[in-house]
């Protein structure tokens, strides 16, 4: 498998999941340049550093995945001058619904039973066709708008894994990126310091998942 180019980035204290795509292998012997298509989580959180370290990067446009469900849950993203924000939601709103009350509010039990024996990654397949299949207008818009004039560019969802890394997908795909190479982005999201936690309601020690 290809190995990803390690990341020299910031490790930001209110964003997670931010990197730069650049320097992945595509199938013709070149790469990916640098400073021009990054992703992460949302910037709701983005402290002032964080802001300024994010407009120092040029960008042209933020595509931000997030439906008015996670907007409402996490807030707006921060602003930054002159970058054009684009909201294009690539899930609906009441789309798994009871599912995220359930990790929020529920028992943890119920919920372990909902997720055990293969059901969780049945969900998220499930899930990740649909964005492909029944999205097309949204990452066709993304293309154009990158082949256009819309770079730098940076993509995030909530997390920056599920909605963001699908988008970051279809688009190195289309530029002739490794398929391995691909993966071996995606993969990048589990890594520990990537990953968000999930605040429940409830105030017991099991409130919050480990990081």
């Amino acid at each position: 498998m290809t190995q990803q180019v390690p990341s020299t980035e910031p490790e930001l204290a209110g964003v997670r999941n931010f990197r730069d795509v650049g320097g992945l292998p595509t199938l013709d012997g070149r790469r990916v340049r640098h400073g021009v298509l990054f992703r992460s989580g949302h910037l709701a959180h983005a402290t002032d550093a964080d802001a300024a370290f994010l407009g120092s990067l040029g960008l042209h446009t933020i595509f931000d995945f997030r439906n008015a469900a996670d907007q409402r849950l996490e807030g707006p993203d921060v602003a930054l001058p002159g970058v054009l924000n684009v909201n294009l939601p690539l899930t609906d709103p009441a789309d798994g619904a009871e599912f995220w009350k359930m990790v929020r509010d529920g028992d943890l039990d119920q919920l372990r039973s909902v997720l055990s024996d293969g059901k969780a990654a049945g969900r998220m397949s499930a899930s990740y066709r649909t964005i492909i299949t029944e999205r097309t207008a949204e990452h066709s818009r993304v293309l154009h708008a990158l082949a256009k004039d819309s770079v730098p560019a940076l993509m995030h969802c909530a997390a920056g894994k599920d909605r963001a890394g699908l988008s970051i997908a279809v688009t190195l795909l289309a530029v002739g990126v490794e398929p391995d190479a691909i993966r071996a982005d995606y993969l990048e999201s589990n890594a520990p310091a990537r990953r968000y936690k999930v605040y429940r309601s409830s105030t017991a020690a099991d409130a919050m998942s480990p990081r």
